[in-house]
């Protein structure tokens, strides 16, 4: 199973993000998943296998836990890569910052002998892969939200072919679980 830990959008959030993608695939060229896999990712696992499935939640719930729950606001257009094949993204800001989070998953993943992409860590939500950027982006609205949970996703390609995120687990975080 491939997995990695994220937060997902809410509805009003991921019709911003739509918002944008299909703006910007008006003059940027580019490769558009389904506005359904939109999230801000935390931590990459790549390859677990499903009886360590348990163990990945268990890291993410205890992080969680100890983690307010974040606002996050997006900050417009961003690019990782070379213009011409690039990563076409939407800039993520955090309060408080999801670095740290991050950083303590990573750690948490290593003690659970459980696999963990270390670095860097960019919070971000993917638009497209290999747009071919002009100079100047396009803009886009800042919107900001709460993120309540994290979660564990399985990264699987459907019976189409289509590469699809799903939430397998559902952890709070520990201000959402205070306020309850």
């Amino acid at each position: 199973m491939r997995l990695f830990f994220g937060l997902s959008l809410p509805d009003d959030v991921r019709a911003v993000t739509r918002a944008c993608a299909e703006s910007a695939a008006l003059s940027i060229p580019g490769r558009y998943p389904p506005a359904e896999n939109h999230h801000v990712t935390l931590a990459f696992l790549g390859e677990v296998p499903p009886e360590r499935l348990p163990a990945a939640r268990d890291v993410l719930a205890r992080c969680a836990a100890a983690f307010p729950a974040p606002t996050l606001t997006l900050q417009g257009f961003g690019c990782f890569g070379r213009r011409e094949n690039a990563i076409l993204i939407l800039r993520v800001r955090s309060e408080p910052p999801l670095e740290p989070l991050h950083n303590r998953l990573v750690r948490a993943l290593a003690q659970a002998d459980l696999p963990a992409d270390p670095g860097p860590f960019s919070p971000h939500i993917t638009l497209a892969r290999h747009a071919a950027l002009p100079d100047a982006l396009p803009a886009c609205l800042p919107v900001s939200f709460t993120a309540t949970q994290a979660h564990v996703f399985l990264s699987a390609r459907d019976t189409a072919g289509v590469l699809r995120y799903t939430p397998l687990e559902t952890v709070p975080f520990a201000r959402a679980r205070a306020e309850n």
